[in-house]
C-alpha cells in the first residue's frame, strides 16, 4: 500500500471513528477498502438503478449519494455484497478483505447495530440453503422454511431487546418476518414445478391456505412500502387480478397493449391508499420505460404524472425520462463500429440512405433466437425496399457467435459489438434486456429507440417512413 493510501484510510478513520449524531443533512457517505479484490468497481443499488463507483488499486473506495429517507441499499463488488441501512447524513466505513469476506466485514459509524444484523441475516440465509428450498417436496419444504424463520425470528428479536434501533428499521424488518413466508408459499408452486420439470398444476401444495392468507393482505399499508416483502406480496396480488381482467375481457386480450392496460385497471380496482397507488404506477412505468422505451410509454407516463400525489415520484419520472433524452426520436446515434463476420471494421454510418431496424441480441438468448423466423420473413418482404437489415450480436464468445451465424447460414448484414453488454450501442440506448430493436432513420437518426419485434407490429413503422 502507497504512503497516499494510508493517510486516506488514516483520515477516514479518523472521520468514521467519532459517534456522530444523525444528522439532518442528504448526503449519504459509504467509503471504505476491500482488501485483496480484483474487482475494478464497487456497485450500489438506487432507486432500483445501479450506480458505479472505482476501487483503487488497494481496494479503497468512497461513494457519496443523497437521499430523503431512510432506505436499505445494496452493495456490490464481484462476489462480495452487503446491505446497509441508512438514513441522510448517514457516514459509514466498511472494511473486509476480499480472500474471506464473510469472517473479515466489519462497519464503523452510523447503525452499525442494525447493518451488522443484516449481514449476518443474508450469511445465515445462504447457509441455510434457502435458494435450494423450492425444490425439495412439501413436507420438507415446510419443515426447513419453518424452521430458518423461526431461528432468524429468534435473532431478532435478541438484537431489538439488546439495542435501541432505528424505529423504520424495525418497521421493515417487522414487515419482512410478517410477508416473508408467505411471499415463498406463493412462489413454490411455480419453482418447484421449473426445478422438477412438472407442469404447475401438478405441484402437491396447500394453494387455497396460501390463497386465504393472500385474501386477508391489507393493501394499504403505505408505511410498509420500503418492505420488498411486502410490496412483493402486492406485486403477486395485482398480477392475479391483470390475469382476472384479460380472461374476462377477450378484446383486451388482443390489444397490443393489453398487460400494460389490465395492470393499471387491476391497480386502479385494488389500491385505495393514494400513496400506495402512487408507489406501484410509479414502479410499473418505470419498468415499462425500461423495456419498451419512451415513444411507447408516453401514454403511462403522461396518466402517471396527472394522477400522481407524490412531489418525490414527480421529480425521480422526470430524472428517468431525462436520461433517454439523448436517445429520443430525432436524435443522430454516434458513428458506432463493429466487426462483421469477415472481422472487418464496419461502421453504422456505412448504412446512411436507408431506414436501419436493428436487432441487438445473442446466441445464448432464447428469445432472441424466436424472433428469427419472423425476422427473415421480415426482411424477405422488404427486399427491394431502402431498408437494412442489421443484426447486432453482444456474444462474448466471439466463435460461437460465428458458429451460429454460419450454421443457420445467417445472411445479410451480421455485425458483433465488442465488448458484449458493456459496448458503446448497449450503453448509448440503454440496453438492459435482448432482443432490442431500434429504428434509425435515413440520415442516421432515431425513429424509435425501442421498436416493435419483427413478431408484432412493426411494419406500420417501416411504412411510415419508406
Amino acid at each position: 500500500m502507497n504512503n497516499s493510501s494510508y493517510l486516506f484510510l488514516a483520515l477516514l478513520i479518523l472521520v468514521f471513528g467519532c459517534n456522530q449524531k444523525e444528522s439532518l443533512k442528504s448526503e449519504i457517505t459509504v467509503s471504505g477498502q476491500l482488501a485483496n479484490s480484483e474487482e475494478k468497481i464497487i456497485e450500489v443499488f438506487i432507486n432500483d438503478d445501479i450506480s458505479s463507483y472505482p476501487l483503487d488499486e488497494n481496494g479503497v473506495f468512497s461513494i457519496q449519494f443523497n437521499s430523503e429517507d431512510p432506505e436499505t441499499y445494496f452493495f456490490r463488488s464481484g462476489k462480495q455484497s452487503f446491505s446497509l441501512f441508512l438514513i441522510p447524513g448517514d457516514s459509514v466505513y466498511v472494511s473486509g478483505n476480499a480472500d474471506d469476506f464473510n469472517n473479515s466485514f466489519k462497519l464503523e459509524g452510523n447503525h452499525v447495530v442494525e447493518n451488522t444484523y443484516l449481514f449476518d441475516k443474508s450469511n445465515f440465509y445462504y447457509e441455510s440453503n434457502m435458494m435450494d428450498l423450492m425444490s425439495l417436496g412439501k413436507e420438507a419444504y415446510f419443515e426447513k422454511k419453518d424452521a430458518f424463520f423461526v431461528e432468524q425470528k429468534n435473532r431478532f428479536e435478541k438484537l431489538t431487546s439488546d439495542n435501541d434501533l432505528n424505529p423504520e428499521f424495525l418497521k421493515v424488518e417487522i414487515a419482512y418476518f410478517e410477508y416473508e413466508p408467505l411471499l415463498l408459499d406463493l412462489y413454490y408452486p411455480n419453482y418447484y414445478a421449473y426445478t422438477n420439470n412438472i407442469q404447475s398444476e401438478d405441484v402437491d401444495f396447500p394453494a387455497e391456505a396460501s390463497n386465504n392468507k393472500l385474501s386477508k393482505v391489507d393493501l394499504g399499508r403505505s408505511d410498509y412500502l420500503k418492505s420488498r416483502s411486502y410490496t412483493g406480496i402486492l406485486e403477486v396480488i395485482i398480477d392475479k387480478k391483470k390475469k382476472e381482467i384479460l380472461n374476462a375481457d377477450p378484446t383486451l386480450k388482443s390489444d397490443p397493449d393489453s398487460s400494460e392496460k389490465a395492470t393499471y385497471l387491476a391497480m386502479e380496482d385494488l389500491l385505495k391508499n393514494q400513496s400506495v397507488k402512487d408507489h406501484f404506477h410509479f414502479k410499473h412505468v418505470k419498468s415499462s420505460l425500461g423495456y419498451r422505451g419512451p415513444v411507447h410509454v408516453k401514454p403511462s407516463i403522461d396518466k402517471f404524472m396527472a394522477e400522481n400525489q407524490s412531489p418525490k415520484l414527480e421529480a425521480e419520472m422526470k430524472k428517468a425520462m431525462d436520461k433517454w433524452a439523448p436517445v429520443m426520436p430525432g436524435k443522430e446515434v454516434p458513428d458506432f463500429s463493429f466487426l462483421d463476420v469477415s472481422g472487418k471494421h464496419i461502421n453504422i454510418s456505412d448504412l446512411r440512405g436507408t431506414l436501419v431496424y436493428i436487432d441487438i441480441w445473442a446466441t445464448w438468448c432464447k428469445p432472441c433466437i424466436a424472433e428469427h423466423p419472423h425476422w427473415d420473413r421480415l426482411k424477405e418482404e422488404y427486399k427491394d425496399k431502402p431498408v437494412s437489415f442489421l443484426t447486432i450480436s453482444i456474444d462474448e464468445d466471439k466463435e460461437a457467435w460465428e458458429k451460429m451465424v454460419d450454421l443457420k447460414k445467417m445472411g445479410g448484414l451480421q455485425w458483433l459489438a465488442e465488448n458484449g453488454w458493456k459496448s458503446a450501442i448497449t450503453q448509448h440506448f440503454f440496453v438492459s434486456s435482448i432482443p432490442r430493436f431500434i429504428i434509425l432513420d435515413k440520415e442516421g437518426k432515431i425513429i424509435d429507440p425501442s421498436a416493435e419485434r419483427p413478431s408484432g407490429n412493426i411494419r406500420a413503422t417501416l411504412d411510415q417512413f419508406l
